[in-house]
This record gives C-alpha cells, sequence and structure tokens, in this order.
C-alpha cells in the first residue's frame, strides 16, 4: 500500500489542481454518506445496539482497524457478530460491483464527451 501511495502522489496532486477541492470532498463523502446512512437504518429503524450496529457498518467498509477500535470501545467481542456477515457479503458484492460502476463511470463520461 505504501508503494501505490508514493507512486500515485504527483497523480494526486495533478488531479487536485485540475478538479481542485471537489474531488477531495468526493472522497471523503463517498465512505461516509453510505456509512452514515446505514447507522440511522441499523440504529433507528432496525432498532441494533450500537456495538452490533457500528460493528456492521466496519464490516460494510471492510475495516479491520474500525472493528478493532469498536471492539475496544465496546470491552468485548460482540461488533464482531455483525461484522463477520456484512464483511462476507461486502467482499463479494465490491468485486462483482466495481466493473459494473467503472462501466457506468465511462458510459457517462462517453456521453458527455
Amino acid at each position: 500500500m505504501c508503494a501505490v501511495g508514493l507512486s500515485s502522489g504527483p497523480q494526486a496532486v495533478q488531479l487536485i489542481a485540475k478538479f481542485g477541492l471537489s474531488l477531495p470532498i468526493a472522497g471523503i463523502l463517498m465512505p461516509l454518506v453510505p456509512a452514515s446512512i446505514s447507522l440511522f437504518v441499523a440504529w433507528k429503524w432496525m432498532k441494533l445496539p450500537a456495538p452490533l450496529a457500528l460493528g456492521s457498518i466496519a464490516g460494510q467498509q471492510c475495516s479491520t482497524p474500525v472493528i478493532t477500535a469498536v471492539q475496544q470501545a465496546a470491552g468485548n467481542t460482540t461488533p464482531l457478530m455483525a461484522y463477520t456477515i456484512v464483511y462476507a457479503l461486502s467482499n463479494v458484492a465490491l468485486p462483482l460491483l466495481g466493473p459494473i460502476v467503472v462501466a457506468m463511470t465511462n458510459a457517462l463520461g462517453a456521453g458527455t464527451s
């Protein structure tokens, strides 16, 4: 990951120069919006306790550091019950949906040029 980050640095500066602040803002909103919606649905609509709601969101984001932090805050491994199934589903859905999103983006880009 370090090598990818270091090799992408010059391109990132060029992209930010080209697109301005909208690029970093989009990068922040992309994970934040789905996680916020999921938290609202899990906690308010499904009435999941906070550790399970946060565990499922960590699984949705495929984030091991987040589930570790949630477990430490909870003081037990309860969040893992929600994390494991959502993590497994995300690991199947993300590779399958990635090419679809790229194809849609290319189609939208081709239609506007």
